[in-house]
């Protein structure tokens, strides 16, 4: 009777890992078209929604990914 309680908050624990998953990541398929909504930026109300292929939102992924690292790393010249 003692172990039901433990293996409730044992469930309770794991469920909001689970539920922030996203749901396109077992996506398998490149063609597969994803679409995500966004909030505009400056507005409380407005929302955009963008729609593209698993492949297109994984590429965009990697550009912003590899835009981000190069700012990081730029290191202005000291001198005269």
């Amino acid at each position: 009777m003692r172990r039901l309680p433990i293996l409730l908050l044992a469930l309770l624990a794991v469920a909001p890992a689970e539920a922030r998953k996203p749901r396109d990541v077992d996506s398998k398929d490149p063609n597969k078209m994803i679409c995500r909504t966004e909030e505009v930026i400056g507005s409380r109300l407005a929302s955009k929604r963008t729609c593209m292929t698993a492949q297109q939102w994984e590429d965009m992924r990697r550009e912003q990914r590899t835009t981000v690292d190069r700012i990081q790393a730029f290191k202005p010249q000291q001198g005269s």
